[in-house]
């Protein structure tokens, strides 16, 4: 519970300072982006570490690899059935529409919130590249230098999770302050009616059973089986919190899972929406369904299904820091 109020503190006193320096948002962007940058890419570096200078990871890759491509197959299934269902009984229709009324209007907020977000796209991609070569990398150094070097790799272990712990609360106070430069949480939510706020509970709820359900299938706990699942597609967080909970194993699938996740989102978003549904698809990417999942979501379907879109991934965003730290026991 203690990582739970420190996480949400950094956030929500991030979140107050940028609501005060709103005015000057334009001086505080680029250095707010390097900061995030430099903190994910040591955050993903040192996870990277402890894998691989963990024998049971490294022996065991392959199989993590198949085991976090299921658990993401199971979970993104889970979430679009949940919504199906949920549109269903709301008399919701596959594209979007309530039974007997018009399409919403697009409104002036959310062409702005998409503007905002099409120009933070290249940021993102870059961050994307960033953790995968720091990743890499982390293992490497783990495997070749910290595993043959270090003798005791438990203490090291130790002193890094102490590091990671600092890096995750800066990240996040950093997530608050950009929040409340932009200012449009309040204002976003402002706009989403009582059905849409209905979509993220219900993909919550779809998670939370697949989520037992993997922990039958996999030779994780469930404890490491909700956390894996509660990730959202959020790999700059949930691995490092279950990681830095002593879960490396279960870590290792949770990177893997919420990298398929995204990436598997972001390509299926434009293939899927007229196949299964507008709603449904914006519950593939997780937490990028708030960002670049935002303009795919808007080009694939309608304008005003981005409602949807950011509900399921601001609530997401808001949910990690609380229930992946929380059931892993951390």
């Amino acid at each position: 519970m203690a990582y739970i109020a420190l996480y949400w503190s950094a956030m929500v006193i991030g979140y107050y300072i940028g609501s005060k320096k709103r005015d000057q948002g334009e001086r505080f962007l680029k250095l707010t982006d390097v900061i995030m940058m430099a903190s994910v890419s040591l955050l993903v570096f040192l996870m990277g570490i402890r894998m691989g200078s963990n024998e049971e990871v490294i022996r065991n890759l392959g199989t993590i690899g198949l085991q976090a491509l299921l658990a993401t197959v199971l979970l993104m299934a889970g979430a679009v059935l949940s919504v199906t269902v949920t549109r269903k009984l709301l008399h919701i229709d596959k594209w979007g529409r309530l039974e007997g009324h018009v399409a919403c209007k697009e409104s002036e907020e959310l062409e702005q919130y998409e503007k905002q977000e099409e120009e933070e796209a290249k940021s993102s991609n870059l961050m994307t590249w960033l953790i995968l070569i720091f990743v890499v990398l982390g293992i490497f150094v783990g495997y070749f230098l910290v595993r043959v070097y270090i003798p005791d790799v438990d203490g090291f272990n130790e002193k890094a999770g102490n590091i990671m712990t600092a890096g995750l609360t800066l990240l996040l106070g950093v997530i608050g302050f950009q929040m409340g430069l932009a200012g449009t949480v309040v204002e976003q939510l402002k706009l989403i009616g009582f059905r849409v706020l209905i979509f993220p509970v219900s993909v919550l709820i779809g998670t939370a059973v697949m989520g037992v359900l993997i922990s039958l299938l996999l030779p994780l706990t469930l404890r490491e089986s909700l956390a894996v699942s509660f990730g959202f597609g959020w790999y700059t967080f949930a691995p490092v919190a279950i990681s830095n909970a002593g879960h490396v194993i279960a870590s290792a699938v949770s990177f893997m899972h919420n990298v398929f996740r995204e990436m598997g989102g972001i390509v299926l978003i434009p293939l899927l929406a007229k196949k299964i549904g507008y709603i449904e698809v914006t519950s593939l990417p997780g937490v990028a369904a708030m960002d670049i999942g935002l303009t795919l979501v808007e080009k694939a379907t309608r304008p005003d299904i981005i409602v949807y879109s950011f509900a399921i991934g601001m609530s997401q965003s808001l949910l990690v820091p609380l229930l992946v730290p929380l059931v892993i026991g951390a």
